[in-house]
């Protein structure tokens, strides 16, 4: 089942730990990988080599949780803004083109997705919780609400004529139907 950023957080709060939700996701997601994919998409600096990174994950479960904590430092502290970074954790070999990765952080924090069981969302949301984050961090992919691109400007006007829409996650929706 794929899970999205509950963007109310990670862009509506700006005191919101994201390094930490980043760091504390990955790592719990990790549990279940054993390969990744990481790549500085906008290096702090031009000295930093290398900017892309891949292979198989540690096959201990502490080297590996410790191994994809410091991946994501290295990622956090080496872009410019922190959160434009790509880290894709999975239990098969990467790439997949076919598929989303369990961890495919693939661009910003816009573009990021879980791909995980029922179960296994509801392991991470108790980590979540233990270190102080919300359980609704991400959300079902279902839940996400799309409406014909709201306003009365032209550009408004041709973009539902388009087919334009724009979309909310569930806390976002919530924010805007309770501003109406």
């Amino acid at each position: 089942m794929l899970y999205l950023p509950e963007l109310y957080y990670l862009q509506d709060q700006p005191d919101f730990p994201l390094s930490k939700a980043i760091e504390v996701t990955a790592v719990t997601v990790s549990r279940r990988c054993f390969w990744y994919e990481a790549r500085l998409i906008a290096p702090a600096s031009k000295s930093i080599t290398p900017i892309q990174k891949s292979g198989p994950l540690p096959a201990e479960l502490q080297a590996r949780q410790k191994f994809v904590g410091e991946l994501v430092a290295w990622l956090v502290n080496n872009s410019n803004p922190p959160d434009l970074f790509a880290l894709r954790l999975d239990d098969q070999a990467l790439p997949k083109q076919d598929r989303v990765a369990r961890f495919d952080h693939h661009d910003d924090t816009d573009c990021w997705v879980l791909n995980l069981s029922p179960q296994e969302f509801s392991e991470l949301q108790l980590a979540w919780q233990a270190e102080g984050l919300p359980a609704d961090l991400f959300y079902p992919e279902g839940m996400q609400i799309c409406v014909p691109y709201p306003g009365k400007s032209w550009r408004a006007r041709l973009l539902r004529r388009l087919g334009g829409q724009r979309c909310y996650t569930p806390k976002q929706w919530e924010r805007e139907k309770s501003s109406a």
